[in-house]
Order: structure tokens, then sequence, then C-alpha cells
């Protein structure tokens, strides 16, 4: 986030090299390193070891620096310096953080863990996923890049938050994920992120300020669930991270085809009224088909109510979007319809690029 107060509802304001792999972790078998602590009643708390974390995640995070053309408090043009966050996911020195940290910048550098400034490029920035990628220039050969979590995390699971909140250098804080599938609307409408876009946060209460955006969410065995996004400026620990597998698609995406393809299913659709379909509190009903799109090609129509995609249960139009872009382009996608009486169906849908 940069260090602005435009910026408040957000976490932080504002080839022929072998393609990187994103790293990801092995399935846990068992909490990491936990620290028994006697309780007062005389029962055993055991929480993470939240020290040997910090030392670990340290080292992959850094400051992200840009500067961006503005006005003084006189109105006289200036630029201006935003401070935020970022994980290197790359031994070559690339950078992953949120677009809007970067957005609108003239000059972008990044300062590594060591205080080394680099100057640093922007590879590609999709302002509908909030993310970017960014390359430093002369990075050393001694950078340990993060590793991504394969897995949904739980609610009231431990995470800590690891980032540069209004500028102080490296901060850690803690906290648990107090919820999933936030959408837009969940964080308040902040007006530094497209009410358009892709959104199914994670909601945390780790402490995650102005600086914070772009900076990775860990669990307890240090691999990234999520990346700092949001807060919400009129409430007390509610802050929100883009979750780890849409930042590993959106990287997956830069290094094949140097974009993000965006994926269609050439549908409209709403959330339907509470009470539309019996026995389900939330449900999304298509309102609009297109025609010669992938949905009419399946067999979708007007009025039909989207149960789940993947086996993946849908309860708003919200998670529609994102686990269609989550599957990608050319994706072989399940989806469970209900049409009025008739019994819930499958319905096979491949998904398309946006014209």
């Amino acid at each position: 986030m940069l260090l602005l107060t435009a910026c408040l509802a957000l976490g932080c304001r504002r080839v022929d090299e072998p393609v990187p792999v994103v790293r990801t972790a092995p399935p846990r078998t068992e909490p990491a390193a936990p620290v028994e602590r006697p309780a007062l009643s005389g029962k055993t708390i055991v929480v993470p070891d939240f020290g040997r974390v910090a030392t670990d995640t340290s080292p992959s995070v850094v400051t992200v620096i840009s500067r961006v053309p503005g006005r003084g408090t006189q109105g006289e043009q200036k630029i201006l310096r935003g401070v935020g966050s970022g994980m290197l996911v790359s031994a070559l020195g690339q950078v992953l953080t949120n677009a809007h940290v970067i957005s609108d910048a003239s000059k972008v550098q990044v300062e590594l863990s060591t205080h080394e400034l680099l100057e640093a490029r922007v590879i590609h920035a999709d302002p509908l996923l909030d993310l970017a990628l960014l390359e430093v220039r002369g990075a050393p050969g001694t950078l340990r890049p993060v590793e991504f979590s394969d897995r949904t995390p739980t609610p009231g699971e431990w995470v800590m938050a690891v980032g540069q909140p209004f500028g102080l250098g490296h901060t850690v804080t803690v906290g648990v994920i107090s919820g999933l599938h936030r959408d837009h609307d969940d964080l308040g409408r902040p007006p530094g992120l497209d009410p358009d876009g892709v959104w199914s946060f994670i909601q945390t209460d780790a402490s995650i300020n102005i600086g914070n955006s772009g900076g990775p969410l860990v669990d307890a065995d240090g691999t990234v669930v999520g990346i700092a996004t949001a807060v919400r400026s009129d409430g007390q620990g509610l802050a929100f991270a883009i979750p780890a597998p849409m930042a590993r698609h959106f990287l997956e995406e830069v290094w094949t085809h140097g974009r993000v393809r965006h994926a269609r299913l050439g549908i409209g659709a709403e959330n339907a009224p509470s009470g539309s379909l019996p026995g389900r509190g939330a449900a999304v009903r298509v309102t609009k088909v297109d025609d010669n799109g992938p949905g009419l090609k399946a067999g979708l129509s007007e009025g039909d109510f989207i149960l789940a995609i993947n086996d993946q249960a849908v309860n708003r139009v919200s998670d529609v979007a994102y686990l269609t872009q989550l599957h990608g382009v050319g994706a072989q996608l399940t989806i469970r319809r209900k049409r009025g009486d008739l019994p819930a169906d499958n319905v096979l849908l491949i998904s398309a690029p946006m014209p």
C-alpha cells in the first residue's frame, strides 16, 4: 500500500531463459514445530513456532517502492513515493506483488531483506486479479523464492503476515483465518479494487496496514496461503488476502503466455434472492446466455441455478467468476445446475478466452 491517504481502504496503494517453476509445499502431515505452553487450567496449548516461521520467511519478502506522479499540498506537481510489499517467486529475481502497489508508477525499485536497493521493471500487471509480476535488475544469485500452499486454509488456523506497514521495514503480525470466499462487497467496495475483478478473498484478523499489500500471508509451515491485499477501513481485524491458488495461476499464465488470459462462460448471472431455491440459503441464477458462447453450447439456459463448478459449491456470482478464471482458458468444467422442478443435472462446459 502506498503511503497515500487515498489508499486507506487497501492493504497498500498504492525469452530464452528457462520458465520458472512455482514452488509448492508438500502436503502437511502434522503441525510444524509446535510450541507447548501450559495453560492456567492445567491443559496444554499448542501454538506454532512463529519465531522460526519469521526467520525462514523474511529473506523471501521484499519492499516495493514506486514513484508516482502527483500533486503536493499546494497543488504543485511532484513525484510521490509509495511503499508496498512483495515476495520473491523465482531465484531469477522475480517478485509478485499487488497490481495496485505499482499502478501509475513511473519508476519501481525493490529493496531486498539485505537492504540492497535494485531497479525493477513490470513484466505484467492485471487489475482484474490485482496481481503484478516484477523483475529485478542485477539480482544476486542467492535469492530464495517462497513456497505456495496447494491446500485451502481452514477458518481458525494460525497465519502470519510479513510486510512493510507504513514503511517500517520487515514486520510480522499473527492472527487466524477468519473466513473464506469474500468478495468486493464484503470489503466495503474499496475504490482501489476493480468491482468487476475476480475476487474470492481470504479474511484474516492478522494486522495488515498501509504498506503490507503484496506481502505474504503464510501458514504455520511458512508456506504462502495468500497475498495481503486490503483492509476494511470501517472495522477492526478485517483484513483480506488473495488466495495462493490464484497467485499460482497468475504466475503460470504470465510465465507461459506473457499475460493472463481471461476465461469466460458467456453468461450473465445474479445472486438470487433468499428462498429462490428451496433448501439453499444462497444461489446463483443465470440471467442471460450469450449467442454462440460456451454456456449456450453446453446447454445452459436463462433461469438455471448454478450449484457447483467441478464439485466446488457456488453460492455467489463471485464464486462462479473465481472458479472459472482459476481453472483457466480451455479448461473442461463440469457445472452442476438445477432447472425448474427438474433434479440437479451436470453440464459439461469448456471455458473460452475473452474477446
